[in-house]
Protein backbone atom coordinates (compact mmCIF):
# COMPACT_ATOMS: atom_id res chain seq x y z
CA UNK A 1 0.00 0.00 0.00
CA UNK A 2 1.08 3.29 -1.09
CA UNK A 3 1.96 6.40 1.04
CA UNK A 4 -0.67 8.39 -1.87
CA UNK A 5 -3.08 5.68 -0.88
CA UNK A 6 -3.05 5.58 2.41
CA UNK A 7 -3.00 9.28 2.84
CA UNK A 8 -5.76 9.32 0.22
CA UNK A 9 -7.92 6.54 1.36
CA UNK A 10 -7.29 7.79 5.63
CA UNK A 11 -8.59 11.44 4.67
CA UNK A 12 -11.72 10.55 3.33
CA UNK A 13 -12.10 8.54 6.53
CA UNK A 14 -11.07 11.35 8.48
CA UNK A 15 -13.27 14.09 6.45
CA UNK A 16 -15.71 11.64 8.15
CA UNK A 17 -14.73 11.78 10.75
CA UNK A 18 -14.25 15.37 11.57
CA UNK A 19 -18.17 15.06 10.85
CA UNK A 20 -18.54 12.81 13.53
CA UNK A 21 -16.65 14.89 16.05
CA UNK A 22 -18.63 18.38 14.70
CA UNK A 23 -21.61 16.39 15.68
CA UNK A 24 -20.19 14.77 18.57
CA UNK A 25 -19.56 18.12 20.28
CA UNK A 26 -22.41 19.34 18.55
CA UNK A 27 -24.82 16.70 20.90
CA UNK A 28 -22.22 17.94 23.86
CA UNK A 29 -23.52 21.49 23.71
CA UNK A 30 -27.20 20.47 23.20
CA UNK A 31 -27.48 18.71 26.41
CA UNK A 32 -25.41 20.94 28.39
CA UNK A 33 -27.11 23.81 27.23
CA UNK A 34 -30.64 22.54 27.23
CA UNK A 35 -30.61 20.10 29.52
CA UNK A 36 -27.57 21.01 31.82
CA UNK A 37 -24.44 20.14 32.78
CA UNK A 38 -25.67 17.35 36.02
CA UNK A 39 -27.74 15.54 33.03
CA UNK A 40 -24.49 15.89 30.56
CA UNK A 41 -22.59 14.45 33.50
CA UNK A 42 -25.17 11.39 33.99
CA UNK A 43 -25.46 10.81 30.37
CA UNK A 44 -21.58 10.76 30.20
CA UNK A 45 -21.33 8.20 33.14
CA UNK A 46 -24.06 5.80 31.39
CA UNK A 47 -22.81 6.00 27.93
CA UNK A 48 -19.54 4.86 29.23
CA UNK A 49 -21.08 2.36 31.01
CA UNK A 50 -22.81 0.88 28.55
CA UNK A 51 -19.84 1.32 26.04
CA UNK A 52 -18.00 -0.58 28.10
CA UNK A 53 -20.77 -3.37 28.54
CA UNK A 54 -20.95 -3.59 24.85
CA UNK A 55 -17.48 -4.06 24.02
CA UNK A 56 -17.44 -6.70 26.83
CA UNK A 57 -20.41 -8.95 25.51
CA UNK A 58 -19.02 -8.37 21.67
CA UNK A 59 -16.71 -11.45 23.03
CA UNK A 60 -13.92 -9.65 20.74
CA UNK A 61 -15.76 -10.72 17.99
CA UNK A 62 -15.27 -7.31 15.94
CA UNK A 63 -11.71 -7.27 15.87
CA UNK A 64 -11.40 -11.03 15.10
CA UNK A 65 -13.32 -10.30 11.87
CA UNK A 66 -10.81 -7.95 10.88
CA UNK A 67 -7.89 -10.89 11.72
CA UNK A 68 -9.81 -13.62 10.46
CA UNK A 69 -11.03 -12.37 7.00
CA UNK A 70 -7.61 -10.99 6.14
CA UNK A 71 -5.42 -13.46 7.14
CA UNK A 72 -7.11 -16.08 5.52
CA UNK A 73 -8.20 -13.77 2.54
CA UNK A 74 -12.15 -15.13 3.04
CA UNK A 75 -14.66 -14.04 0.43
CA UNK A 76 -17.58 -11.82 1.07
CA UNK A 77 -19.70 -14.52 1.38
CA UNK A 78 -17.54 -16.54 3.82
CA UNK A 79 -17.26 -12.99 5.97
CA UNK A 80 -20.94 -13.19 6.45
CA UNK A 81 -20.91 -16.42 7.38
CA UNK A 82 -18.49 -16.06 9.73
CA UNK A 83 -20.57 -12.50 11.10
CA UNK A 84 -23.73 -14.20 11.50
CA UNK A 85 -21.65 -17.01 13.69
CA UNK A 86 -20.16 -14.05 16.39
CA UNK A 87 -23.53 -11.90 16.10
CA UNK A 88 -25.17 -15.57 17.09
CA UNK A 89 -22.47 -16.25 19.67
CA UNK A 90 -22.10 -12.40 20.72
CA UNK A 91 -26.51 -11.94 21.25
CA UNK A 92 -26.87 -15.40 22.80
CA UNK A 93 -24.08 -13.59 25.90
CA UNK A 94 -26.18 -10.29 25.60
CA UNK A 95 -29.13 -11.73 27.80
CA UNK A 96 -26.71 -11.61 31.01
CA UNK A 97 -26.59 -7.61 31.04
CA UNK A 98 -29.40 -7.30 30.54
CA UNK A 99 -30.45 -9.34 33.67
CA UNK A 100 -27.87 -7.40 35.19
CA UNK A 101 -28.74 -3.86 34.49
CA UNK A 102 -32.74 -4.59 35.20
CA UNK A 103 -32.21 -6.16 38.55
CA UNK A 104 -29.15 -3.96 39.58
CA UNK A 105 -30.69 -0.46 38.63
CA UNK A 106 -31.57 0.24 42.36
CA UNK A 107 -28.45 -0.46 43.96
CA UNK A 108 -25.86 0.97 41.42
CA UNK A 109 -27.44 4.17 40.97
CA UNK A 110 -28.51 4.79 44.97
CA UNK A 111 -25.44 2.52 47.03
CA UNK A 112 -22.34 2.95 44.11
CA UNK A 113 -22.83 6.46 42.74
CA UNK A 114 -25.34 7.89 45.19
CA UNK A 115 -27.35 9.31 42.33
CA UNK A 116 -30.76 8.19 42.13
CA UNK A 117 -31.12 10.10 38.94
CA UNK A 118 -29.24 7.41 37.24
CA UNK A 119 -31.47 4.38 37.91
CA UNK A 120 -34.02 5.31 34.68
CA UNK A 121 -30.65 5.24 32.77
CA UNK A 122 -29.25 1.73 33.60
CA UNK A 123 -33.16 0.68 33.22
CA UNK A 124 -32.71 1.97 29.42
CA UNK A 125 -29.24 -0.27 29.17
CA UNK A 126 -30.55 -3.27 30.56
CA UNK A 127 -32.66 -3.10 27.12
CA UNK A 128 -30.38 -1.22 24.46
CA UNK A 129 -27.53 -3.46 25.05
CA UNK A 130 -28.08 -6.13 22.66
CA UNK A 131 -28.46 -3.05 19.80
CA UNK A 132 -25.02 -1.34 21.22
CA UNK A 133 -23.35 -5.25 20.79
CA UNK A 134 -24.89 -5.73 17.07
CA UNK A 135 -23.76 -2.37 15.72
CA UNK A 136 -20.12 -2.31 16.88
CA UNK A 137 -20.16 -5.67 15.29
CA UNK A 138 -21.44 -4.55 12.18
CA UNK A 139 -19.22 -1.69 12.00
CA UNK A 140 -16.42 -3.87 12.25
CA UNK A 141 -17.44 -6.17 9.66
CA UNK A 142 -17.48 -3.12 7.31
CA UNK A 143 -13.75 -2.44 7.83
CA UNK A 144 -12.73 -6.33 7.71
CA UNK A 145 -14.72 -6.66 3.88
CA UNK A 146 -12.99 -2.75 3.20
CA UNK A 147 -16.32 -1.56 3.10
CA UNK A 148 -15.17 1.83 4.42
CA UNK A 149 -17.97 4.49 3.09
CA UNK A 150 -20.25 2.23 4.54
CA UNK A 151 -18.39 1.96 8.00
CA UNK A 152 -18.16 6.23 8.01
CA UNK A 153 -21.57 6.57 7.36
CA UNK A 154 -22.88 4.18 9.68
CA UNK A 155 -20.44 5.10 12.37
CA UNK A 156 -20.44 8.99 12.05
CA UNK A 157 -23.31 10.48 10.20
CA UNK A 158 -26.57 8.34 10.71
CA UNK A 159 -26.37 7.62 14.42
CA UNK A 160 -25.54 11.13 14.84
CA UNK A 161 -27.75 13.39 12.92
CA UNK A 162 -30.30 11.01 13.94
CA UNK A 163 -29.38 11.54 18.05
CA UNK A 164 -29.55 15.51 17.40
CA UNK A 165 -33.18 15.02 15.77
CA UNK A 166 -33.96 12.97 18.62
CA UNK A 167 -32.27 15.43 21.73
CA UNK A 168 -34.48 18.63 20.06
CA UNK A 169 -37.66 16.44 19.41
CA UNK A 170 -37.58 15.14 23.11
CA UNK A 171 -36.65 18.60 24.47
CA UNK A 172 -39.67 20.36 22.91
CA UNK A 173 -41.81 17.92 23.98
CA UNK A 174 -40.44 18.58 27.91
CA UNK A 175 -39.58 14.83 28.22
CA UNK A 176 -37.39 13.92 31.29
CA UNK A 177 -33.71 14.19 30.94
CA UNK A 178 -32.57 10.46 30.81
CA UNK A 179 -34.88 10.79 27.56
CA UNK A 180 -31.36 11.91 26.28
CA UNK A 181 -29.98 8.78 26.46
CA UNK A 182 -33.18 7.26 25.41
CA UNK A 183 -32.18 9.59 21.96
CA UNK A 184 -29.27 7.75 21.64
CA UNK A 185 -30.81 4.14 22.01
CA UNK A 186 -33.25 4.77 19.18
CA UNK A 187 -30.60 6.02 16.98
CA UNK A 188 -28.49 3.12 17.64
CA UNK A 189 -31.75 0.75 16.87
CA UNK A 190 -32.55 2.19 13.62
CA UNK A 191 -29.08 2.43 12.34
CA UNK A 192 -28.52 -1.07 13.19
CA UNK A 193 -31.73 -2.05 11.06
CA UNK A 194 -30.52 -0.13 8.02
CA UNK A 195 -26.89 -1.80 8.94
CA UNK A 196 -28.71 -5.50 8.44
CA UNK A 197 -30.32 -4.45 4.98
CA UNK A 198 -27.52 -3.50 3.57
CA UNK A 199 -25.61 -6.19 4.68
CA UNK A 200 -28.15 -9.04 4.17
CA UNK A 201 -30.22 -10.41 1.03
CA UNK A 202 -33.67 -11.82 1.50
CA UNK A 203 -32.64 -14.90 0.17
CA UNK A 204 -29.23 -15.46 1.69
CA UNK A 205 -27.07 -17.88 -0.34
CA UNK A 206 -25.92 -21.10 1.38
CA UNK A 207 -22.06 -21.28 1.81
CA UNK A 208 -20.02 -23.38 4.33
CA UNK A 209 -17.75 -21.68 7.02
CA UNK A 210 -14.61 -23.07 7.87
CA UNK A 211 -14.74 -21.88 11.72
CA UNK A 212 -17.42 -22.70 14.27
CA UNK A 213 -19.17 -19.94 16.42
CA UNK A 214 -17.28 -21.84 19.49
CA UNK A 215 -14.00 -21.38 17.83
CA UNK A 216 -14.59 -18.17 17.04
CA UNK A 217 -15.22 -16.96 20.36
CA UNK A 218 -12.23 -18.67 21.44
CA UNK A 219 -9.65 -17.13 18.83
CA UNK A 220 -11.94 -13.96 19.68
CA UNK A 221 -11.29 -13.97 23.37
CA UNK A 222 -7.52 -12.72 23.85
CA UNK A 223 -8.82 -9.32 21.40
CA UNK A 224 -11.97 -9.26 23.80
CA UNK A 225 -9.77 -8.62 26.79
CA UNK A 226 -7.21 -6.26 25.15
CA UNK A 227 -10.05 -4.03 23.48
CA UNK A 228 -12.21 -3.80 26.30
CA UNK A 229 -9.32 -3.06 28.64
CA UNK A 230 -7.91 -0.45 26.22
CA UNK A 231 -11.53 1.07 26.41
CA UNK A 232 -11.54 0.96 30.27
CA UNK A 233 -8.26 2.57 30.39
CA UNK A 234 -9.63 5.36 28.51
CA UNK A 235 -12.97 5.40 30.59
CA UNK A 236 -12.70 4.46 33.97
CA UNK A 237 -12.08 8.30 35.45
CA UNK A 238 -14.95 8.74 34.22
CA UNK A 239 -16.69 6.02 36.86
CA UNK A 240 -14.30 7.08 39.36
CA UNK A 241 -15.12 10.41 39.15
CA UNK A 242 -19.07 9.95 39.19
CA UNK A 243 -17.80 7.94 42.41
CA UNK A 244 -15.53 9.95 43.96
CA UNK A 245 -16.89 13.92 42.62
CA UNK A 246 -20.12 14.90 41.74
CA UNK A 247 -21.60 15.17 37.84
CA UNK A 248 -20.71 18.34 37.27
CA UNK A 249 -17.09 17.42 37.44
CA UNK A 250 -17.49 14.35 35.20
CA UNK A 251 -19.38 16.26 32.72
CA UNK A 252 -16.12 18.52 32.57
CA UNK A 253 -13.73 16.18 32.12
CA UNK A 254 -15.74 14.30 29.58
CA UNK A 255 -15.74 17.73 27.45
CA UNK A 256 -12.16 17.96 28.24
CA UNK A 257 -11.14 14.42 27.22
CA UNK A 258 -13.45 14.67 24.10
CA UNK A 259 -11.81 17.80 22.77
CA UNK A 260 -7.91 17.10 24.23
CA UNK A 261 -8.10 13.63 21.93
CA UNK A 262 -9.49 14.75 18.70
CA UNK A 263 -5.96 13.87 17.66
CA UNK A 264 -7.00 10.67 17.60
CA UNK A 265 -8.71 11.54 14.95
CA UNK A 266 -5.94 10.59 12.83
CA UNK A 267 -4.79 7.56 14.54
CA UNK A 268 -7.96 6.23 14.26
CA UNK A 269 -8.23 6.87 10.30
CA UNK A 270 -5.14 5.81 9.45
CA UNK A 271 -5.83 2.37 11.90
CA UNK A 272 -8.99 1.93 9.97
CA UNK A 273 -7.55 1.74 7.00
CA UNK A 274 -4.65 -0.06 7.10
CA UNK A 275 -5.76 -2.86 9.99
CA UNK A 276 -7.12 -5.40 6.94
CA UNK A 277 -3.55 -4.83 5.10
CA UNK A 278 -1.60 -5.75 8.11
CA UNK A 279 -3.93 -8.51 8.92
CA UNK A 280 -3.13 -9.46 5.12
CA UNK A 281 0.54 -9.09 4.63
CA UNK A 282 1.04 -10.75 8.04
CA UNK A 283 -0.86 -14.27 6.31
CA UNK A 284 1.49 -13.98 3.65
CA UNK A 285 4.44 -13.95 5.85
CA UNK A 286 5.46 -10.61 4.18
CA UNK A 287 7.23 -8.83 7.13
CA UNK A 288 9.03 -6.35 5.64
CA UNK A 289 6.20 -4.84 3.58
CA UNK A 290 4.32 -4.62 6.70
CA UNK A 291 6.83 -2.82 8.45
CA UNK A 292 7.30 -0.44 5.05
CA UNK A 293 3.49 0.17 5.94
CA UNK A 294 3.91 0.73 9.77
CA UNK A 295 6.72 3.15 8.98
CA UNK A 296 4.66 5.23 6.29
CA UNK A 297 1.37 5.22 8.84
CA UNK A 298 2.97 6.39 11.40
CA UNK A 299 4.73 9.33 9.94
CA UNK A 300 1.86 10.62 8.57
CA UNK A 301 -0.33 10.35 12.05
CA UNK A 302 2.82 12.15 13.50
CA UNK A 303 2.57 14.82 10.44
CA UNK A 304 -0.95 15.34 10.85
CA UNK A 305 -1.68 15.44 14.53
CA UNK A 306 1.25 17.43 15.73
CA UNK A 307 -0.73 20.74 14.29
CA UNK A 308 -3.73 19.47 15.74
CA UNK A 309 -2.64 18.90 19.58
CA UNK A 310 -0.30 22.26 19.55
CA UNK A 311 -3.83 23.92 18.98
CA UNK A 312 -5.90 22.45 21.64
CA UNK A 313 -2.81 23.00 23.94
CA UNK A 314 -2.49 26.90 23.23
CA UNK A 315 -6.16 27.38 22.70
CA UNK A 316 -7.65 25.34 25.62
CA UNK A 317 -9.60 27.97 27.60
CA UNK A 318 -10.99 29.55 24.75
CA UNK A 319 -12.15 26.07 22.84
CA UNK A 320 -13.50 25.17 26.39
CA UNK A 321 -15.39 28.17 26.56
CA UNK A 322 -18.11 27.34 23.86
CA UNK A 323 -19.55 24.78 26.37
CA UNK A 324 -20.09 27.44 29.29
CA UNK A 325 -17.83 29.05 31.35
CA UNK A 326 -17.94 26.00 33.99
CA UNK A 327 -15.94 23.92 31.39
CA UNK A 328 -13.39 26.40 30.85
CA UNK A 329 -11.67 24.80 34.27
CA UNK A 330 -11.19 21.48 32.56
CA UNK A 331 -8.15 23.09 30.18
CA UNK A 332 -5.40 21.80 31.90
CA UNK A 333 -7.16 18.34 32.15
CA UNK A 334 -7.31 18.76 28.13
CA UNK A 335 -4.10 19.90 28.01
CA UNK A 336 -2.22 16.95 29.71
CA UNK A 337 -4.44 14.41 27.15
CA UNK A 338 -3.50 16.41 24.19
CA UNK A 339 -0.02 15.77 25.36
CA UNK A 340 -0.74 11.83 25.79
CA UNK A 341 -2.10 11.81 22.59
CA UNK A 342 0.71 13.29 20.76
CA UNK A 343 2.60 10.34 22.04
CA UNK A 344 0.76 7.77 20.76
CA UNK A 345 1.22 9.59 17.33
CA UNK A 346 4.10 9.25 17.20
CA UNK A 347 4.33 5.87 18.66
CA UNK A 348 2.07 4.66 15.64
CA UNK A 349 -1.02 1.98 16.16
CA UNK A 350 1.06 -0.08 18.22
CA UNK A 351 -1.85 -1.92 19.44
CA UNK A 352 -3.29 -3.08 16.14
CA UNK A 353 -0.41 -4.31 15.20
CA UNK A 354 0.24 -6.80 17.99
CA UNK A 355 -3.85 -8.03 17.12
CA UNK A 356 -3.26 -8.36 13.62
CA UNK A 357 0.09 -11.00 13.78
CA UNK A 358 -1.27 -13.03 16.09
CA UNK A 359 0.37 -10.90 19.41
CA UNK A 360 -3.12 -10.35 20.85
CA UNK A 361 -2.66 -12.11 23.44
CA UNK A 362 0.85 -9.98 24.38
CA UNK A 363 -1.83 -7.18 24.18
CA UNK A 364 -3.97 -8.81 26.53
CA UNK A 365 -1.84 -9.39 28.70
CA UNK A 366 -0.12 -5.44 28.56
CA UNK A 367 -3.64 -3.36 28.85
CA UNK A 368 -4.90 -5.53 31.56
CA UNK A 369 -1.31 -4.98 33.85
CA UNK A 370 -1.97 -1.24 32.72
CA UNK A 371 -5.15 -1.15 33.57
CA UNK A 372 -4.91 -2.03 37.41
CA UNK A 373 -2.07 0.21 37.46
CA UNK A 374 -4.33 2.79 35.90
CA UNK A 375 -6.90 2.18 38.85
CA UNK A 376 -4.32 2.52 41.64
CA UNK A 377 -3.20 5.89 40.07
CA UNK A 378 -6.14 7.25 38.75
CA UNK A 379 -7.48 6.40 42.52
CA UNK A 380 -4.99 8.19 44.47
CA UNK A 381 -5.11 11.34 42.09
CA UNK A 382 -8.42 11.82 41.38
CA UNK A 383 -8.95 12.15 45.28
CA UNK A 384 -5.93 14.95 45.46
CA UNK A 385 -6.12 17.05 42.33
CA UNK A 386 -9.84 15.94 40.76
CA UNK A 387 -10.29 16.17 36.84
CA UNK A 388 -6.37 17.42 36.44
CA UNK A 389 -5.76 14.25 38.44
CA UNK A 390 -7.76 12.08 36.26
CA UNK A 391 -5.90 13.35 33.27
CA UNK A 392 -1.93 12.78 34.36
CA UNK A 393 -3.50 8.80 35.37
CA UNK A 394 -4.34 8.94 31.65
CA UNK A 395 -0.76 10.24 30.79
CA UNK A 396 1.05 7.86 33.02
CA UNK A 397 -0.77 4.66 31.53
CA UNK A 398 -0.71 5.96 28.03
CA UNK A 399 3.05 5.67 28.34
CA UNK A 400 3.34 2.51 29.77
CA UNK A 401 1.02 0.76 27.33
CA UNK A 402 3.28 2.12 24.32
CA UNK A 403 6.58 1.81 25.66
CA UNK A 404 5.14 -2.29 26.40
CA UNK A 405 3.62 -2.54 22.87
CA UNK A 406 7.07 -1.08 21.35
CA UNK A 407 9.03 -3.78 23.25
CA UNK A 408 7.26 -6.69 22.21
CA UNK A 409 6.63 -5.14 18.66
CA UNK A 410 10.56 -4.79 18.39
CA UNK A 411 11.11 -8.26 20.29
CA UNK A 412 8.55 -9.98 17.85
CA UNK A 413 8.32 -8.62 14.83
CA UNK A 414 12.11 -6.92 14.05
CA UNK A 415 11.10 -3.33 14.19
CA UNK A 416 10.18 -0.42 15.58
CA UNK A 417 7.03 1.74 14.82
CA UNK A 418 8.56 4.91 15.90
CA UNK A 419 7.92 7.67 13.71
Amino acid sequence: MSFKKIFTSSGVNFLFRIFGLGTSFFTTIIITKLFGINTFGNYSLIFAIAQIAALFFTLGIPNTLIKIIGNENFSYLQAKKLLIKGLKGALAFSIIPMFFFYFGATFFSETIFNNVQLKNYFLIISIATPLFVVHEILLYFFIATKKFMKYNFFMFVLPNVLLILFLFLFYNLKFENHFTFIAFSISILLTVLIEVTTIFELKNQQIKSSISTLNLIKTASPLLFSGLFIYLLNNTNIILLGVLSNESQVGIYNIAYKVGSVGFLVIVSVSTIITPKMAELYGQNNLLELKKLTHKATQLIAFLSFPLVLILILFSKFILSFWGENTSSGSTAMIIISIGVLLSAIVGNVDQILNMTNNQKILRNITIFSFFIHIIVSYFLIKEYGINGAAIATLITNVLINVLCLYYIKKKLGFYTLF
